[in-house]
């Protein structure tokens, strides 16, 4: 199917809008497809698209691909199925209206079109690692952006987990589950390579007698009876055909998991020694284990970044990872995303995305890492006051004290700052009981490193209004997760792997954006409509006052 673009936008005579009646057309432009037929369609890059078709023009031109897009956004806005969706297209004039079709004799969507689409996104993505859809969300919320005056200075990021579909297995279900479904693969392929002590993972009820009518005292047994199954499998399938197959892979990666060498042996790794990123379950190999907050996560972690303005906001970055992906590597990702700023950004976080050697990126693309909190605690016998002393980070020298006092003489060593100061000059100062200086024989000594003088600043930083305004903000982002779950079910996506419920998150923040932008421009309307009435009332105010005044006058 080679890559066409949609040319066929334009009304025709015979358009079925032409028979509405005039009270219907009104109602039709104040509609939502409206303002979604005359700026979100328009913004559908179809050329994106263009590689997961052929570049062979001899072949059958596709449909519309910004028909597609689009109808995939209005099925999250509307939190529809695709049948669902495909009925509000070809029985909904507001979405022929919105996605430019009505002049379409047949509407060039079918049952499994939708699903043919994202099923080329995803196929792509894996081949080149490249999220169309992501591309075009991002693209589309810059555009969001210029039009609702968002500059983009001021940042704030949040993450949330999402849980996968797949159920949570116990590790003896994990082995399990991949072995059987490793025989049953040969068993399609050539059944005569199984012996019969392997046929008895086809007879139904195996599965419950093996796993759930399984007592404590007999779990260790079954465990090694399973794990040497497992190995016997593993090499009966090398050098055949099956060796390539997606399910020989799934068990060749548990054994690995599970398992360890030892005394020239396989046997199984003590389940403490497992690791979080280990196979939960063989339905959705990318899903991994985390926990959090005492409750135990089994799937991914999203996190979004939120551009944002006192009256509109806009998701402009989002990504989707293993849940063991830490905060601060999302913090490091997103600087080198957004790369060098020409004017200062603030990004506004988590204590848990900062980090001293974050802050250092970030400040050299000219960003303001601003944290809310620190992560850990400060020790109670840990004395505070190093961000009083007057210490040139450009000479790495220690200039003077709170007192103004300078220094004996003064050091910088492998990150650390070492400054001596006179006994007789701290012996009767005021701060000497909080001071972070030790006592030595013939001086006193001032000892800190550059992440504790930084954290100290920090601190002292974040203790006043001007800072705490700033972060108070942050708190606005928390609400995308809520809303991602309640509104958007993000917890129960139909899909399992990471490449492709990042193109189901993805589609679920455009459809974020796209109300957003709506409801921003209805208000926009709303005031512009209301500020000559207004204008009106206070002229007439002013000129009753006058009149009356003049009257008494």
């Amino acid at each position: 199917m080679a890559f066409c673009k949609n040319t066929l936008q334009q009304m025709t005579m015979f358009d079925p809008l032409h028979q509405l009646t005039e009270r219907e057309k009104k109602r039709l432009k104040n509609s939502w497809a409206e303002m979604f037929s005359n700026t979100i369609f328009p913004m559908i890059n179809e050329e994106r698209f263009s590689v997961i078709y052929s570049d062979n023009p001899a072949t059958r031109p596709n449909n519309p691909v910004n028909v597609y897009v689009g109808l995939l956004m209005l099925r999250e806005i509307f939190g529809q199925s695709d049948a669902e969706a495909l009925d509000s297209l070809i029985f909904d004039i507001r979405f022929q209206y919105a996605l430019h079709t009505t002049s379409f004799e047949e509407q060039p969507v079918s049952k499994n079109s939708l699903s043919n689409f994202r099923t080329a996104v995803y196929k792509y993505n894996e081949e080149h690692g490249v999220d169309l859809i992501q591309e075009e969300v991002e693209s589309d919320a810059k555009e969001f952006s210029k039009l609702l005056n968002i500059d983009g200075r001021t940042v704030r990021m949040d993450s949330l987990m999402i849980s996968s579909s797949c159920k949570k297995l116990s590790r003896l279900e994990i082995i399990y589950s991949c072995v059987s479904r490793l025989i049953e693969e040969i068993n399609k392929v050539d059944n005569t390579m199984l012996a019969d002590k392997f046929k008895v993972y086809l007879e139904e009820g195996h599965r419950n007698d093996t796993i759930y009518r399984c007592k404590d005292k007999d779990l260790e047994t079954k465990l090694n009876t399973l794990t040497a199954d497992a190995i016997e499998l593993y090499y009966l399938c090398l050098a055949t055909n099956i060796e390539e197959t997606e399910d020989f892979k799934i068990l060749s990666r548990m054994m690995g998991e599970q398992t360890q060498l030892k005394d020239g042996n396989l046997e199984l790794k003590p389940a403490k020694e497992i690791s979080p990123e280990s196979l939960q379950n063989p339905t959705d190999p990318d899903a991994t284990y985390r926990r959090k907050a005492n409750d135990d996560y089994i799937g991914y972690v999203a996190n979004v970044a939120e551009s944002f303005d006192d009256e509109n906001r806009i998701i402009t970055h989002y990504d989707l990872q293993q849940n063991t992906y830490s905060d601060q590597q999302f913090s490091k990702d997103f600087i080198d995303k957004i790369g060098q700023q020409d004017e200062p950004t603030q990004v506004l976080v988590d204590g848990a995305y900062y980090s001293e050697d974050i802050s250092k990126k970030a400040s050299a693309n000219n960003i303001n890492m601003i944290p809310t909190n620190l992560v850990g605690r400060t020790p109670s016998n840990e004395k505070s006051g190093y961000e009083h002393f007057e210490i040139d980070e450009e000479t790495h020298t220690v200039n003077k004290c709170p007192m103004n006092h300078a220094p004996i003489d003064s050091k910088f060593k492998r990150g650390t700052y070492r400054a001596h100061f006179s006994k007789e000059h701290c012996n009767d100062c005021p701060h000497r009981p909080n001071c972070p200086i030790s006592e030595q024989k013939k001086h006193n000594l001032l000892e800190v490193s550059e992440t504790k003088l930084h954290t100290s600043k920090l601190r002292c930083q974040m203790g006043t209004a001007e800072y705490q305004e700033i972060a108070s903000k942050r708190a606005g982002v928390e609400g995308i997760p809520s809303t991602l779950r309640r509104k958007y079910d993000v917890d129960h996506l139909p899909v399992r792997g990471k490449v492709r419920s990042k193109v189901w998150l993805g589609l679920k923040i455009e459809a974020i954006n796209i109300k957003r932008y709506m409801k921003a421009r209805v208000e926009s309307a709303k005031n512009l409509l209301l500020s000559p009435s207004i204008n009106h009332l206070l002229e007439v105010f002013s000129f009753q006052r006058t009149f009356a005044a003049s009257w008494t006058a």
